[in-house]
């Protein structure tokens, strides 16, 4: 057991690494080379590597530390300048693809219920990708990347909520009661979480974290910023949201904080080195080509529409906020990744039988496309943008 896995994570480590080092050569931003690896390392292709419970694991403690380190190299101000943009763009995000989404459903004669399921699939926006991304041609706190965290973000939000009403409908049926239960599960715990981050910088982040510096332990500070990181991805999971929800804005909010270099610095290193590769491996691990065989046609046009929706989505709400056409179509860019938050979702559909067998392992080969096509619109929108 502790063999096999040992040999997993030598295979991820030097095959991400190797992969990051020919993407760097070519100018192709490295996250394209990591998805790759997935693919190649899995049951797709060589079978080296299984999605087991473990490399998920690892994978999620890995997109964690990705959102939280994104929270952290944030600017605080400058996401609440563009609040509005971000806003906008991820609402048209949203109505975009839920509605090319069903559509494709109803083309594909799925059941009602199926195709309107598959337009909040699709609605989802993975920003850990973008992160990467925009981190590595250092624009994650330019204008156009505070849209896209923000937009993110609101977006994350806003599925959330759609996909616990409409599990509750499914689940429910005709016994589904609007009552003070299901609006405080709904918006109550959410709004208690934002207070209790708000609160708990305001008043307790400083005094943990100069308590964390008079430690005599090595690194205090550093596993302080780790236990805050868990405790509030663990937090916002309770209250009915996504775990790297909790991560980015605990990361924000610390974004101000002296100790921001050093913390920084630190969790890079564990980050980059070990879990996050794990992550980006691991979406690459769901791909199976026997999909491809028997829905072709709708792994093309769910790839297609899922890119031109939030494409669009996101350069229309751009534009209307008055960013330029350049910074607009980064920004759609941006949006496109569909990732880990897809798959959670098209996992909750699978459960409640929404979607099934082989239509399910399409909808997972569409989502993963829509994800390794982000980055390279990404690099083509920032390099466009450098020379006007």
């Amino acid at each position: 057991m502790l063999e096999h896995f040992l040999v997993m994570m030598i295979a991820i480590l030097l095959g991400t690494k190797l992969a990051g080092h020919l993407c760097n050569r070519i100018g192709v931003p490295s996250v394209i080379g990591e998805l790759l690896v997935g693919i190649i390392l899995g049951p797709a292709l060589l079978n080296i590597v299984q999605p087991t419970e473990i490399v998920q694991l690892f994978a999620q403690i890995g997109v964690i530390l990705l959102m939280f380190l994104a929270g952290l190299e944030s600017d605080l101000f400058q996401l609440k300048k563009y609040l509005k943009p971000s806003v906008l763009v991820a609402i048209l995000g949203i109505l975009f693809p839920m509605v090319l989404g069903s559509l494709v459903g109803h083309l594909f004669a799925l059941p009602v219920v199926s195709s309107i399921f598959l337009g909040i699939v699709f609605s989802a926006t993975s920003v850990s990708i973008s992160v990467q991304v925009l981190r590595e041609y250092n624009r994650l706190d330019s204008d156009e990347g505070s849209v896209i965290l923000g937009a993110a973000v609101v977006d994350d939000i806003v599925v959330v909520l759609i996909v616990s009403v409409f599990s509750s409908i499914i689940n429910m049926g005709s016994q589904l009661q609007f009552d003070f239960a299901f609006f405080w599960n709904l918006l109550g715990l959410k709004f208690l979480f934002f207070l209790v981050i708000y609160l708990f910088a305001k008043f307790l982040l400083q005094p943990v974290m100069r308590l964390a510096s008079r430690v005599v332990a090595i690194e205090s500070q550093a596993a302080m910023a780790l236990v805050l990181c868990f405790a509030f991805a663990i937090l916002s999971e309770k209250m009915g949201m996504s775990d790297v929800i909790g991560a980015f804005f605990i990361g924000l909010m610390m974004s101000t904080h002296p100790s921001q270099p050093k913390v920084q610095e630190k969790l890079d290193t564990i980050g980059y080195a070990f879990f996050i590769p794990i992550f980006f491996v691991s979406i690459g691990l769901n791909v199976e080509f026997s999909a491809f065989k028997e829905h072709f046609g709708m792994i093309v046009l769910l790839t297609l529409t899922g890119i031109l929706s939030k494409l669009v989505g996101g350069y229309l709400g751009s534009r209307m906020s008055h960013l330029s056409k350049s910074a607009s179509t980064i920004v759609g860019s941006g949006m496109v990744s569909r990732g880990e938050m897809a798959l959670i979702i098209v996992q909750i559909g699978q459960a409640h039988h929404l979607v099934t067998g082989s239509v399910y392992s399409a909808i997972v080969v569409a989502i993963i496309l829509t994800t390794l096509a982000s980055p390279l619109l990404i690099k083509y929108s920032i390099e466009k943008l450098g020379k006007n």
